[in-house]
C-alpha cells in the first residue's frame, strides 16, 4: 500500500508547510510507510535549500513531478494530478489531503475489503447535511445527478483505491468530469466531480467509518476519540474572519514552519499528540440556530455588524421588538 499526497505550492502559500506536517505525522506512526508525493514541475523547482523547502524529502519514499505548461494555474495542476493518480501510482494506495494530521498507524486500511472508498462529507447523509441546498444547487448548475441520486456526498480528502479496473474507471471519469466542470462550467471544485464520477460508474465507492477522515469542524467530534486521520480543512483559511479552532491549523504556526524550513520541537510535540490541540471555541448548541448557520441572513447581519455597527445596533433593537412579538405568537 502506498500513501499518496498531491502538492502544488508556491513560496507564498502554506500548502507545503501543511504537507510537511502531515507526512511527518504519518512517518512518525509508520516509519516504514511508502509515501509518494505527486507534484508538478513548478512546485518541485522550489524544493531548494535556499527557499527552505527540502525537509519534506526526508519523509517521502518517492517524489513524482508532472510537467505542465507554464501558464497552467496551480489549482488546475493540483486537480489534474489528483484526478489522475492511477496514471502515476500503479499499486494500491490511500490518497490523503495535505491539510491533515495522522493520529495513529494506518496499516489497518489494507485489511478493509473495499476496492474504492471514502468518508461521508460532514459525517452525515445528504438529508442531514448543512450544505444540502448548496450541493444540489451546484450539481444542478453543472448538470450533475450524483449527489441527489446517491443521497450522500463523499469527502475528497481521503480515498482508498486498490489497483484494478474499478479504480481506473473511477479516476478516468473523475478526471473527465472535472475538466468539463472546470473548463465548460467554470467550477473547479473536485468533490462534486468525484461524486458525479462515482455515480456514473455505478456508485461502487464504499463508505469508510468516520475515524478515517475525522472532520472536527464538520460533525467529526463523535469520531475524534478513535480518529486515525484528522482533517482540519485549510480551505477555511480563505475567510478573513476565520478563527482557527485547531492549533496546528493556525497560520502563525504554519508561518513559523516556513521561516524555519522545518518542524520545530514544540510543533513536533503537538503533532505527536494531535487530538488535544484545540483552541477555545464557542459551540452553538441550539438546533434552531444550527439550521440557519449558513443562511445569507446570518452572514448579512455579521457583515453589517462589522462594517456598520451603528446600523446593526438599530436593526438589533428592531429585532428585539419583533422577537418579543414572535414569542407571544408562538405561545398561543
Amino acid at each position: 500500500m502506498k500513501y499518496v499526497y498531491v502538492l502544488t505550492s508556491t513560496v507564498k502559500d502554506l500548502y507545503y508547510e501543511q504537507a510537511l506536517m502531515s507526512v511527518f505525522s504519518l512517518k512518525y506512526h509508520m516509519p516504514n510507510a511508502q509515501i509518494v508525493l505527486l507534484t508538478d514541475n513548478k512546485t518541485k523547482d522550489t524544493f531548494t535549500e535556499e527557499l527552505k523547502r527540502t525537509e519534506i524529502k526526508k519523509y517521502c519514499s518517492e517524489i513524482i513531478s508532472v510537467d505542465f505548461d507554464a501558464n497552467t494555474p496551480n489549482i488546475d495542476r493540483s486537480r489534474l494530478i489528483k484526478t489522475s493518480i492511477p496514471n502515476y501510482v500503479k499499486e494500491d494506495f490511500l490518497y490523503i489531503d495535505c491539510d491533515t494530521i495522522i493520529c495513529e498507524d494506518l496499516s489497518e486500511i489494507e485489511k478493509i475489503p473495499f476496492t474504492t472508498a471514502g468518508v461521508l462529507d460532514g459525517h452525515v447523509l445528504l438529508s442531514e447535511h448543512i450544505h444540502k441546498k448548496y450541493f444540489l444547487k451546484r450539481d444542478k448548475k453543472l448538470g450533475f445527478s450524483g449527489t441527489k441520486q446517491s443521497g450522500y456526498n463523499i469527502n475528497g480528502g481521503l480515498i482508498l483505491a486498490k489497483a484494478g479496473k474499478e479504480t481506473e474507471d473511477l479516476f478516468f471519469n473523475w478526471n473527465e468530469i472535472w475538466k468539463y466542470s472546470a473548463y465548460k462550467k467554470n467550477d473547479k471544485h473536485d468533490q462534486s466531480a468525484l461524486n458525479e464520477a462515482n455515480y456514473k460508474t455505478g456508485l461502487k465507492m464504499q463508505l469508510l467509518d468516520g475515524e478515517w477522515n475525522c472532520q472536527p469542524s464538520h460533525g467529526g467530534l463523535a469520531y475524534l476519540k478513535n480518529a486515525k486521520i484528522l482533517h482540519y480543512y485549510s480551505s477555511e483559511f480563505s475567510s478573513k474572519n476565520y478563527i482557527p479552532y485547531y492549533k496546528l491549523a493556525d497560520k502563525k504556526l504554519q508561518y513559523k514552519i516556513k521561516e524555519n524550513g522545518k518542524l520545530t520541537e514544540d510543533i513536533i510535540e503537538m503533532i505527536k499528540d494531535p487530538k488535544f490541540q484545540f483552541n477555545s471555541v464557542h459551540l452553538v448548541n441550539d438546533t434552531r440556530i444550527v439550521e440557519i448557520l449558513q443562511s445569507p441572513i446570518l452572514f448579512t447581519f455579521a457583515d453589517i455588524n462589522k462594517k456598520f455597527p451603528k446600523l446593526f445596533s438599530i436593526l438589533e433593537n428592531m429585532t428585539a421588538f419583533i422577537r418579543q412579538t414572535v414569542k407571544k405568537i408562538c405561545k398561543k
